[in-house]
């Protein structure tokens, strides 16, 4: 038995929503999804099942790409010290692939979820010669 103290080593939602992504997401956007889902950002991962961890990232994957694909770097520097946060450019790929992976979540625990344009195909097979006015009166045809 480990007689140390673990509460330094426990992973929270909070933890482990920031871990899923590979750049800065404001506090309040990961707070809302949590709350959203009835969780504390404070509450143990290991204490929440994991569907509701995968929604959870399901949620956050979508508030990015609903989002600015652009967010600009900030710093501040004064007098002898400095303070940077990185900036990120997420392209039309990266949102489809995060919306391709939210939405795998969604159709499997929640598929009211799913968001996104429905693509529509159409396909013309050119413009058709009419043979007939609009009162149905054949209409006649020049030789080729």
């Amino acid at each position: 038995m480990n007689t140390s103290n673990d509460t330094a080593n426990v992973r929270t939602v909070g933890d482990w929503l920031f871990g899923c992504v590979n750049f800065a997401v404001p506090d309040e956007a990961v707070v809302n999804i949590a709350m959203d889902r009835n969780f504390s950002v404070d509450t143990a991962a290991s204490d929440v099942d994991r569907d509701s961890l995968r929604l959870m990232k399901a949620d956050l994957f979508k508030w990015i790409v609903l989002g600015a694909g652009k967010v600009n770097n900030t710093s501040d520097t004064d007098n002898g010290w400095s303070h940077s946060e990185g900036g990120y450019t997420l392209s039309e790929y990266d949102k489809q692939l995060l919306m391709g992976e939210a939405n795998a979540i969604y159709e499997e625990l929640e598929p009211e979820s799913v968001f996104g344009k429905k693509k529509i195909r159409m396909r013309s097979a050119g413009i058709m010669p009419a043979y007939r006015d609009l009162d149905g009166t054949p209409l006649p045809r020049k030789p080729l």
